[in-house]
């Protein structure tokens, strides 16, 4: 068991695998487990805790689930670098089910699209601005190849904030970002009205500019432009 590993007996007879991932979570919290670390093994677990060996088992397969922890066949169980791709993501169902209002969701985008656009207005590195350049070009050409009118993929939209979200290099950012991205394009496919291609080109366009002249300015006048038009594309779904 890690040295500084603080497990308090459980006493409660309530919902006691619960009570297990509290103490196992709370350990990772306080630094006590790390990344790459070993768990103890479920015997040891269960003595330290007092509680039977199918509860910490079973504690430990839903942090497994939820890409917390991988069991290495012969080695024993060790906490994840990072949550697998396809792991239960507690967050990210945790945000899929509070309610869909359109205006707390706008006013949630509105806040942190702005703030991570500015950090990476401040991060960003040229190799990264290449990158959301391939993205922008990409449907720009969609906008020669199509009618003026044509509509944007939710996926064009999703791929050219994720390029964004990335500049930012921060690992807290990027895993909330990523969640709420998906929450707001994939989740909200059905309730989204189609922007215009033409449009969602000429925005991303003056986003990438306005973080390669890191001019806030020319920022906020893109997103005082283009969040109105994000809450209109709801409330024509929702009417």
């Amino acid at each position: 068991m890690p040295p500084h590993m603080n497990l308090t007996s459980i006493r409660k007879k309530e919902k006691v695998t619960d009570l297990v991932l509290i103490q196992i979570k709370e350990s990772i919290m306080r630094g006590e487990l790390t990344p790459g670390d070993r768990l103890p093994g479920a015997g040891e677990l269960a003595g330290k805790l007092g509680v039977g060996i199918s509860s910490v088992r079973e504690a430990i397969k839903m942090l497994e689930s939820m890409g917390a922890v991988e069991s290495r066949q012969g080695e024993g169980t060790f906490i994840c670098d990072a949550c697998h791709d396809g792991a239960a993501n507690a967050f990210e169902i945790q945000l899929m089910l509070l309610p869909r209002t359109a205006g707390h969701l706008v006013q949630f985008r509105e806040m942190f699209e702005t703030a991570y656009t500015q950090l990476a207005m401040r991060e960003a590195t040229a190799e990264d601005l290449e990158k959301v350049e391939e993205v922008v070009r990409f449907q720009e050409a969609k906008v020669t190849e199509q009618s003026p009118g044509a509509l944007a993929l939710t996926q064009d939209e999703l791929n050219f904030h994720r390029s964004v979200l990335y500049c930012t290099h921060n690992p807290y950012v990027i895993k909330i970002g990523e969640v709420s991205l998906r929450l707001l394009f994939d989740v909200l496919e059905d309730r989204l009205a189609p922007l215009c291609i033409a449009t969602a080109a000429r925005d991303h366009r003056e986003i990438l500019e306005a973080l390669r002249g890191k001019d806030l300015g020319r920022l906020d006048a893109v997103f005082r432009r283009s969040f109105p038009n994000w809450v209109a594309r709801l409330r024509d779904v929702e009417e």
